[in-house]
């Protein structure tokens, strides 16, 4: 757009007409102004009164830069009194470029209505997120770790009343977690702390819990009975003999529960007091005498029996249809029983027994039968020689023998059997007669006992 001024006299007043000429370009979309967005009719005329007797001015718009510009066109105008023309080049820098331009839009402009900040909102309290439940105060989380009393968490996180949690940086926590120079164990479900329990840990150890939550090691009693836990590692401590917190020495078997009756360790067979639970020694027990370094002396007949399988360990390989006595590296329960009895002292032979037969054998070298059924759990002694499966119906796998390597509460056993499912060298196996009963289903049982526990 170009405008062109041409200055005239009406009167005794000097005039300023401005005639626009708009040029359109094709494909733009609008015209670029320094103004503000006003319109204004193509041709403007300024009537401008001057003073002789002062320094003519002229005020145009609100501004005294453009009083300036008209002024000196006028003076121009008045020294020639020819027509100037002036030319306006749509350049904004140009000093009067705001006041005598005409604006003329050539498209719809459209002005975006500015949107207004939404207000996050604020976290507060338990909230549920990839990292679990999260305990919010004013949009922040504590630092660190932290055991406080909080609104109880439930299924949508607002529950009734106040409970005791661990967090770690706001993060609720499970599981066995170390807190206060100790560690407790904490519900996945409820997240509250756990006492009097003995629970696995994420990472599948177990461990005891005491009263007050903390975790508990040496002797310690739970489920009617005692053990003992690592005080370095905290686990369970099986098949050993340790000292307790008060100093008294006590034995615990391979499920863990302190041991009493005759049991076999170290390579010598002790005996500990079913009361106190404390070695004996110097004492007879159950027709054994031990010594004064707690030792067996006069068990040499059960000793021998239970030796032939403790010599074998890792050595026989499980088959009813090889030697069944060893010779060949193969054996079966009975076979293996018959052995036993006779390298300890017993008549020979005068067939391979099977678990039918076996009980004659037994009756005719000093055993005697003390105990027949199945309603309970056998009362065992160190040397008593057990057969599974009622006669008549006992043979191949439907029958078993074994002998007690120890007596009291939960004794052990040792026979050649099938636990291993016919591994290589691992026919002999040591275990808890309690729970080896109770795997095969609590079998029809025979115990025979020596009727001298102190034979030769």
């Amino acid at each position: 757009m170009k405008k062109h001024y041409k200055l005239y006299k009406s009167g005794k007043n000097w005039c300023v007409m401005a005639i626009a000429t708009l040029g359109i370009t094709v494909g733009l979309t609008g015209i670029a102004n320094a103004d503000t967005n006003t319109t204004s009719t193509p041709i403007e005329t300024t009537q401008v009164q001057t003073n002789t007797s002062e320094n003519e001015s002229v005020q145009l718009g609100d501004t005294s830069t453009n009083a300036q510009t008209v002024t000196e066109n006028a003076s121009s105008a008045q020294a020639d009194s020819n027509t100037s023309l002036v030319t306006n080049n749509n350049d904004s820098n140009k000093v009067g470029a705001d006041v005598l331009k005409t604006v003329t839009s050539t498209t719809d402009e459209k002005v975006d209505t500015p949107v207004q900040p939404q207000s996050e909102t604020v976290k507060d309290g338990w909230v549920k997120e990839d990292k679990g439940w999260t305990y919010y105060t004013n949009g922040t989380t504590s630092t660190g770790r932290a055991y406080s009393y909080l609104p109880t968490i439930t299924a949508n996180g607002k529950g009734n009343g106040n409970n005791w949690y661990l967090t770690d940086n706001g993060v609720v926590q499970s599981g066995v977690q170390q807190w206060a120079n100790t560690y407790y164990d904490f519900d996945p479900t409820t997240y509250l702390r756990v006492d009097n329990n003995y629970v696995q840990s994420q990472w599948g150890d177990w461990y005891l819990f005491g009263n007050d939550g903390r975790i508990l090691t040496k002797v310690q009693q739970w489920a009617g009975t005692y053990y003992y836990f690592d005080p370095v590692t905290y686990l369970r401590v099986d098949n050993d003999y340790r000292q307790s917190q008060w100093g008294d020495w006590y034995m615990f078997g391979p499920d863990g529960r302190i041991q009493t009756g005759a049991r076999r360790w170290a390579g010598s067979v002790y005996y500990f007091d079913p009361v106190t639970y404390l070695r004996v020694d110097n004492g007879w027990r159950e027709g054994l005498y031990f010594g004064a370094d707690g030792r067996l002396v006069n068990g040499g007949f059960s000793t021998r029996v239970i030796n032939w399988f403790l010599q074998r360990e890792g050595k026989i390989t499980y088959s009813m249809y090889g030697s069944r006595t060893g010779a060949d590296g193969t054996a079966d329960c009975s076979g293996s029983m018959t052995m036993a009895l006779r390298t300890a002292g017993a008549s020979a032979p005068q067939i391979i027994y099977s678990t039918e037969t076996l009980h004659s054998y037994l009756l005719n070298n000093g055993y005697y039968l003390v105990y027949e059924g199945r309603g309970q759990e056998a009362t065992l002694q160190y040397g008593d020689v057990i057969i599974w499966g009622k006669k008549a119906a006992s043979l191949g796998g439907n029958g078993h023998t074994m002998v007690a390597t120890g007596s009291g509460n939960n004794p052990t056993v040792i026979s050649t059997c099938y636990l291993t499912e016919g591994q290589r060298g691992t026919a002999i196996q040591e275990v808890n007669y309690d729970w080896y009963w109770n795997d095969d289903n609590r079998p029809y049982q025979y115990v025979y006992r020596l009727r001298d526990q102190a034979r030769a």
